[in-house]
């Protein structure tokens, strides 16, 4: 049981800053017939404050429990039919807590996209996500580079019509979680995304989101274990730069909310650059 104690909460340091997943990282548009996609998100973030869950507070973290994550996920796909994507996340990170560090893959997963509601007339463009996560993290790395665990996800992603030069979006995906061994299953997992696009030039736009993840107890010996739950809800914004037509650089921050959030750590902000290249 002690062991089985630690796995959870070593489950819970490694999903502490996690925010919205790639699964809903984008907008209702899909690429057109065999159009290629590729993307680099670059990260920074190091954990900075604890939950307490007697005062129902957030405590600073001593500098040994704190943990540095610098991340490179690569995301690369295209539509084989129209409206329709197929998308491979492969998650790489470099972590450091104390005097352990790690470096590695953590579950690659498969993505893909539909688009139901995709007419240029239409008020709102609508597409119907969804993701399977497989194991391929390794689970002796300490600090952990992934949850090790098989799951699957569905969503939803609408896009307004834009009106002036802004573009409103809301996404949300709900993740079932499998077992990351054979006494402990992770939470399941409601992600969204809710976030307002502005556009300066055809080269260069601002954007602001509110993002969140909100996840349920895990589970050991089939026992929802109290206090393991977290709410994250993190403020970002943002910049979409385009030097070419085919190049995205998008510099962005993001900063926790910390009086709705609660559960695990959090950093007091994290910092992203992400490059995307789409190919007609």
């Amino acid at each position: 049981m002690q062991r089985a104690l630690m796995v959870a909460a070593l489950f819970a340091a490694v999903a502490s800053f996690a925010t919205a997943t790639p699964l809903i990282g984008r907008g209702a548009g899909t690429l057109k017939p065999l159009q290629f996609l590729a993307e680099v998100d670059l990260g920074y973030s190091q954990t900075g404050q604890k939950y307490n869950w007697t005062d129902s507070k957030w405590d600073g973290l001593a500098d040994t429990l704190k943990t540095t994550t610098i991340s490179a996920a690569v995301i690369a796909g295209l539509a084989p039919l129209k409206n329709w994507e197929v998308l491979l996340h492969a998650p790489l990170a470099s972590k450091s807590q104390g005097l352990n560090s790690a470096l590695g893959v953590g579950d690659v997963e498969l993505h893909t996209r539909y688009g139901i509601i995709a007419g240029k007339l239409a008020p709102v463009k609508l597409t119907a996500v969804g993701a399977l996560a497989f194991p391929t993290a390794d689970k002796s790395a300490k600090p952990k580079i992934g949850d090790g665990k098989l799951a699957g996800a569905i969503g939803l992603i609408a896009t307004t019509k834009p009106f002036g030069k802004a573009v409103g979006h809301l996404r949300a995906a709900y993740w079932l979680n499998g077992e990351v061994n054979d006494t402990t299953r992770a939470g399941n997992m409601l992600e969204y995304v809710a976030k307002l696009d502005y556009d300066f030039t055809k080269m260069l736009q601002v954007w602001a989101s509110l993002v969140g993840t909100m996840q349920a107890r895990t589970e050991i010996n089939g026992v929802a274990k109290e206090k393991t739950e977290q709410d994250r809800h993190v403020a970002q914004l943002g910049l979409v730069v385009k030097p070419v037509p085919i190049l995205s650089i998008r510099p962005k921050v993001g900063l926790p909310l910390a009086f709705v959030s609660r559960g695990g750590s959090i950093a007091p902000f994290n910092a992203g650059l992400d490059f995307w290249v789409l190919v007609p």
